[in-house]
């Protein structure tokens, strides 16, 4: 099997840390270059016993560039780096939000994508206890990754599919466009989802605030998050239906938390307003 060579830039920073634990484990298969400027990144870097490659060297040598930079700075920061990419690399960022609001630079003879953890899942088992505490994933819980070729070729593209399984060490990659993994993320996930499970949080103190034990009320809340998770997307067999009660607290619950127009966070102008105004919160759009 031939080496794959593998360029994080911004490598000593969360997600950089994060992206390139794995693929240095797998030293018959990678050839690994860790790119940062920062000197804590630096340090953090040397701490975990490897060491940091110049960006013209790594760039010269990279079949595939993993983007591991804050989504606010890929506009600046793609524009000085994409220019310098050989002809034929794979240049993988790891959120869309850039991509689909068009703010990555291009290039006609290199291929550029996307990659992102969808994190473990309480729907997959998980074989260890240390498993069960990976959180984020890629540190032995087990998790998908979802994916999107932007341009380029598919062959690189396969490549870089197979990069992003290690560095999260992924079960199964979903692959679909830039556009669709945006409304993943931060639609369904952070407009509904994180906005919804903030609101349980502050419930739980509520909850606290009024004389009940907190760790009864975090584990009614996350018992019932998972049973009616389940249950709602059809993971239990036969779908029994929810109590008549529980029926009549949704519809309550509508008209009291939600609005009668959330489901407009699924328009393609909502999209892209919230996509500009999350990469650059001082002009918001929406």
């Amino acid at each position: 099997m031939n080496e794959i060579s593998v360029a994080v830039i911004g490598a000593g920073g969360k997600m950089g840390t994060r992206t390139s634990r794995n693929l240095a484990k797998l030293t018959d298969k990678y050839n690994l270059m860790l790119v940062e400027n920062a000197p804590k990144g630096i340090e953090s870097i040397h701490e975990r016993g490897l060491e940091v490659t110049p960006i013209e060297e790594a760039i010269e040598k990279a079949e595939v560039v993993v983007f591991a930079v804050p989504d606010t700075l890929i506009e600046k920061l793609s524009a000085i780096y994409v220019p310098m990419l050989k002809p034929g690399t794979g240049f993988l960022i790891l959120d869309p939000a850039a991509a689909v609001a068009k703010e990555l630079s291009l290039r006609d003879d290199c291929s550029f994508g996307v990659a992102h953890p969808c994190h473990p899942s309480f729907l997959l088992d998980q074989d260890t206890p240390e498993a069960r505490a990976d959180r984020f994933g890629g540190d032995g819980g087990k998790q998908d990754i979802v994916m999107s070729k932007i341009c380029g070729e598919d062959n690189v593209f396969a490549k870089m599919q197979e990069t992003a399984r290690d560095m999260y060490a992924a079960e199964h990659a979903y692959v679909m466009t830039s556009e669709q993994i945006a409304f993943l993320e931060p639609t369904l996930v952070e407009l509904l989802g994180a906005t919804c499970l903030y609101a349980m949080a502050e419930t739980v103190d509520e909850a606290e605030r009024r004389g009940i034990n907190r760790d009864a009320a975090v584990s009614f809340l996350v018992g019932h998050i998972y049973n009616l998770t389940c249950n709602f997307l059809g993971y239990i067999p036969g779908k029994p239906p929810v109590s008549d009660a529980c029926k009549v607290a949704i519809g309550l619950g509508n008209r009291l938390v939600m609005r009668e127009d959330w489901k407009k966070i699924w328009d393609d102008d909502v999209l892209h307003k919230v996509i500009k105004t999350m990469l650059h919160p001082e002009q918001p759009q929406i």
